[in-house]
């Protein structure tokens, strides 16, 4: 519930985020416009189509209107699949009259309407593509949303032996499993997105393209076969090109129904190829994740403080049940190399552009799991963006602690990145980095913010403190306070190569 049309705008990039978590929302505000308001085109003030564009409904609520009638019809289309934010607003004055108890039927008891049935027929068309393939892939993006998926999806990906790529915005798949073929990159972290160019075909499963596409892209021959709950996904480039099947499927119901088909069709010649496949893609992943391990072993006492050795320490405070709240975008291969999340719901990223998302996050994150550990890795500019000294002044009102490390280069390394590709310079020089604004220096005192706020807070720049900080702070969140690690990170130097 946010003030008139000035709180709804200060919502703005979190409702984009939530329109693309596909996350139900039912936010409302009161309007405060004068009967004859014009904008500058001269035409009625119009209060909804401020979020028209990031909403699934946005209704203004009538002096006198049934408002049970109302709630009911928002909870209705904001849970509905594909689930999404709903926009409410209303003259003020609403707000003096005494309504009584307004008692709202939520689902399950509120009829929904029900998914459309699978289209078997079209299962079995990809089912028949996926068998004859040699180097399939199964690309997830929100599947764990619901937590019964990850186990679902498991079956799917053992039942055809191909490897997962998952997705940074929920634990869709235990990463720790032999066929996790890893966390999915997006522009600025260090590496194209694995398995992807070799792949001849790719099943998507509630998917969409990461709002920063990291480089890698399927090989020309390959299929690609799109199930998806949300109609508005059909035709949607995927990779720039449109999927050669597109199921309308509520994923719940086709990964089962498609494992079936599977298994129904998988010949003894067949079932020996595809176990030799599991072998081969269990070895590959042994040997990555020591890779990994090695890299951040090797990088222990390095100077300024590697992403990698810093991840590496982060995975040793961490439980199976704790939450990671991840939006580190430049050093986000460290973290999704590094960090192991093998239980349903406990992985969650921001689902589009809108970097104050981390910080809000993790608090709501902590609410809805008071008895689990939350912890928010995030950028040095999210932490700026993400209000910390509202969000930590309200997680000591509401008692809810969690723990936030900060990644931080000095600046914004994504924005550092795409300034330097279009700059047209071999080396982007420090008064290059200065100029186009995408620099932090000198930069706040981070955990002088959190003191501030009552909250736990250190500067950690030498790598032999982190880990012994990290226990110190996460001692302090279980003991009920929330706390800030600001981490000095190298300032990210760009030399491109190519040009």
């Amino acid at each position: 519930m946010v003030h008139a049309e000035l709180g709804t705008q200060q919502v703005g990039g979190a409702l984009h985020n939530a329109q693309w978590g596909r996350i139900p929302i039912i936010l409302w505000a009161g309007t405060f416009s004068e009967p004859h308001r014009v904008n500058w085109m001269k035409e009625k003030f119009d209060q909804g189509s401020m979020v028209r564009n990031c909403v699934k409904w946005d209704y203004r609520i009538n002096p006198g209107e049934n408002i049970r009638g109302v709630l009911e019809q928002a909870f209705k289309v904001a849970l509905a699949e594909p689930r999404g934010p709903v926009y409410l607003y209303y003259p003020r004055e609403i707000l003096a009259q005494k309504q009584g108890t307004v008692k709202v039927t939520l689902p399950p008891a509120l009829a929904l309407a029900p998914p459309a049935p699978v289209d078997l027929g079209s299962l079995d068309r990809a089912a028949g593509i996926l068998l004859e393939a040699d180097n399939p892939l199964i690309v997830a993006g929100y599947t764990g949303r619901y937590p019964q998926s990850v186990e679902l999806l498991v079956e799917l990906a053992e039942t055809l032996c191909a490897p997962v790529l998952t997705s940074q915005v929920w634990m869709n798949f235990p990463t720790t499993h032999p066929l996790c073929a890893g966390i999915e990159q997006i522009l600025g972290s260090r590496k194209a997105n694995p398995y992807i160019a070799d792949a001849d075909v790719i099943l998507v499963i509630d998917y969409d393209m990461p709002y920063a596409l990291a480089e890698g892209l399927p090989r020309a021959g390959a299929k690609i076969i799109h199930i998806d709950v949300d109609s508005m996904t059909q035709g949607r480039p995927l990779w720039g090109r449109p999927a050669d099947i597109f199921i309308k499927a509520d994923s719940r119901e086709a990964m089962p129904a498609l494992s079936r088909i599977i298994r129904e069709r998988l010949t003894p010649e067949r079932g020996r190829k595809l176990r030799e496949r599991f072998s081969r893609l269990g070895r590959e992943h042994k040997k990555q994740r020591e890779e990994w391990r090695k890299l951040a072993a090797s990088q222990a006492g390095q100077r300024p403080i590697s992403p990698d050795w810093l991840c590496n320490c982060i995975a040793e405070i961490v439980d199976k049940d704790t939450i990671v709240i991840n939006h580190s975008i430049s050093h986000s291969a460290s973290v999704t190399e590094q960090i192991s999340r093998t239980e349903p719901g406990t992985l969650l990223g921001c689902a589009a552009g809108s970097i104050q998302w981390a910080l809000g996050a993790a608090l709501g994150a902590k609410v809805a799991e008071p008895d689990k550990t939350v912890i928010s890795i995030m950028t040095d500019g999210g932490f700026v963006w993400g209000c910390p000294v509202a969000t930590l002044w309200s997680a000591k009102a509401y008692r809810a602690p969690f723990l936030s490390i900060i990644l931080d280069n000095q600046g914004y390394g994504f924005m550092k990145q795409l300034v330097h590709r279009t700059s047209g310079e071999k080396e982007f020089s420090d008064e290059m980095v200065f100029e186009s604004g995408v620099d932090f220096t000198p930069p706040p005192d981070y955990a002088g913010v959190a003191q501030a706020c009552g909250a736990y807070g250190r500067t950690v720049e030498d790598p032999a403190d982190i880990l012994p900080v990290l226990r110190d702070a996460v001692a302090h969140v279980r003991g009920g306070q929330a706390a800030v690690v600001d981490v000095k990170l190298e300032s990210i130097r760009l030399f491109n190569p190519a040009i």
